[in-house]
């Protein structure tokens, strides 16, 4: 089965570093969250603490909503990379990764220019990589059939 994935290797790859992305993703919203707990803990008097300790929750949340989808996407990248025929979850999940890397990119060149965008680039390139990866794949696949 492993000679009839042409995108093997891509998915691989990219699946490890999207578990990576999303266990750093994981710690840095738990951090964040005991972070923002501290700051409303501290802030009582003035109020201005719980209000940035609100804010920093808020973006956990945030953080770690987009921590487990990089989880799933790496997850079903490394379970799904030899099996073409599964590969369909995959192609759907790099479509939706791609776009939100696209507005990501396209919302920081508007906020702080083209210096802003130098981080989304890696995530832009992943993210292709990632679906041609897949949709070797579910070519494989559809030709097999």
């Amino acid at each position: 089965m492993e000679g009839n994935a042409p995108g093997r290797g891509k998915l691989k790859v990219t699946g490890i570093l999207y578990i990576i992305l999303g266990a750093l993703g994981l710690l840095g919203s738990l951090i964040l969250l005991v972070g923002g707990g501290l700051l409303m803990a501290s802030g009582e008097e003035s109020g201005a603490g719980v209000v940035l300790g609100a804010a920093a929750g808020i973006l956990s949340l945030l953080g770690l909503v987009s921590a487990v989808f990089y989880l799933i996407l790496g997850i079903l990248g490394v379970k799904n990379c030899d099996k073409p025929e599964k590969c369909g979850a995959n192609f759907a999940l790099g479509v939706v990764v791609l776009v939100l890397v696209l507005v990501s990119l396209v919302a920081n060149v508007m906020a702080s220019g083209p210096t802003g965008a130098a981080s989304n680039v890696i995530g832009l390139v992943l993210a292709i990589i990632y679906l041609l990866g897949a949709k070797q794949n579910k070519d494989a696949a559809a030709v097999k059939l």
